[in-house]
C-alpha cells in the first residue's frame, strides 16, 4: 500500500511539474514597434507609457512598460520587447520643455503634444477600450502626436 502511494505521488508530481512547464512554453512575449508621427517640433522628449488593463491606464495603478526619448525629428519610432500576449493601450506625451509633466495654459489646455494608441483621445483621454491593441508575437503601430493648443 506504501509503494502505490509513493508511485501515486510520484506520477502526481511529475504530471504537474509537466503542465508547469507546457504552460511557461505557451506564455510567449510579443514586440511591439511604435511609429510616433506629426511631432510639430523636433525638441524636448517623448515620455511613453504601456498599459495592460483600465485602471493602471487611469493612473490607478502602474505601466507594462515605460521609456523616454528624445524628439529629434518629425517621426520617431521605438520599441518594447518581452510583452506578455494581451492587450495594451499606449500613452505618449511630447514633453516639449522637458520638465517631465504635461504643461497647460490659464484655460486648461494642453501646451505640449500628447497622442494615445488608435490615435483617438482627441478631447481628453480616451478609455482603455478605445486605446486597446492587441499583441501577439510582434505588433506595429502607428500614433499621431497631436499639436499643443495654441491660443
Amino acid at each position: 500500500m506504501k509503494t502505490s502511494t509513493n508511485l501515486l505521488k510520484n506520477i502526481i508530481a511529475t504530471s504537474t511539474l509537466a503542465l508547469c512547464s507546457l504552460t511557461a512554453i505557451g506564455a510567449q512575449a510579443g514586440n511591439l514597434d511604435v511609429n510616433f508621427t506629426q511631432i510639430d517640433r523636433p525638441v524636448g522628449q517623448l515620455m511613453v507609457a504601456i498599459y495592460d488593463n483600465a485602471e493602471a491606464y487611469n493612473n490607478e495603478g502602474k505601466p507594462v512598460q515605460y521609456t523616454t526619448v528624445e524628439a529629434i525629428g518629425d517621426t520617431v519610432s521605438i520599441s518594447f520587447t518581452d510583452l506578455a500576449e494581451g492587450t495594451y493601450a499606449l500613452k505618449v506625451l511630447h514633453d516639449i520643455n522637458s520638465n517631465g509633466k504635461m504643461d497647460i495654459n490659464a484655460a486648461g489646455l494642453p501646451q505640449d503634444g500628447y497622442g494615445f494608441s488608435n490615435n483617438v483621445g482627441m478631447y481628453g483621454v480616451p478609455p482603455f477600450d478605445a486605446a486597446s491593441f492587441e499583441v501577439l508575437d510582434y505588433a506595429v503601430i502607428d500614433v499621431v502626436v497631436r499639436k499643443p493648443v495654441v491660443l
